[in-house]
């Protein structure tokens, strides 16, 4: 393959992951403005060790990189990468007016709308964003995190009923 090919090939894996990426990354970092800056270390970092034959495990192998990335970012910087503040206060206690839950940006794509979800464990969360925000399958989510098919399944349904229970609860006290 020439390196023109093999550039070629790259863009277009770049192309098909580059929102996903910066989706995930904005996620764990709870939309901060850094979520593109690491969106770019990572397709760097792949691009220098990027094998066009691996083409079929691309997204579990960039996601993996984004994750690191991440936690390398948290290690180096500490508790002020955190979150956006008063917006995610006010996600977790679901009080956005009309106006912000309509006003476009990342809470669109960002299910911590639901005070139910913002509520569970980070790594619940983390995982039932992949899996059904990003859609990713249980086979890669388990490349990305490096827990079994098994575990990431328990995981799931268990912030699933959590969520369910949660919102049935909250449902109970509205009607009484």
């Amino acid at each position: 393959m020439t390196s023109r090919e093999h550039l070629t090939e790259f863009s277009l894996l770049v192309k098909t992951h580059l929102n996903g990426v910066i989706r995930y990354v904005s996620f764990l970092l709870r939309g901060n403005e850094d979520a593109k800056d690491i969106a770019q270390e990572v397709f760097l970092k792949a691009w220098q060790q990027f094998d066009p034959k691996m083409k079929g495990s691309f997204r579990p192998w960039i996601m993996t990189i984004a994750r690191n990335l991440v936690i390398d970012r948290f290690r180096r910087r500490g508790p002020q990468v955190q979150c956006a503040g008063p917006d995610i206060e006010k996600a977790a206690a679901g009080s956005f007016d009309d106006n912000e839950k309509n006003s476009g940006g990342e809470r669109d794509f960002c299910p911590e709308g639901l005070p139910a979800f913002a509520r569970l464990p980070v790594s619940q969360r983390e995982i039932v964003f992949m899996r059904y925000v990003e859609q990713i399958p249980y086979i890669e989510i388990s490349r990305i995190t490096g827990k079994s098919e098994e575990a990431l399944r328990k995981i799931v349904s268990r912030a699933v009923l959590t969520i369910r229970k949660e919102v049935a609860n909250g449902s109970l006290r509205k009607s009484e």
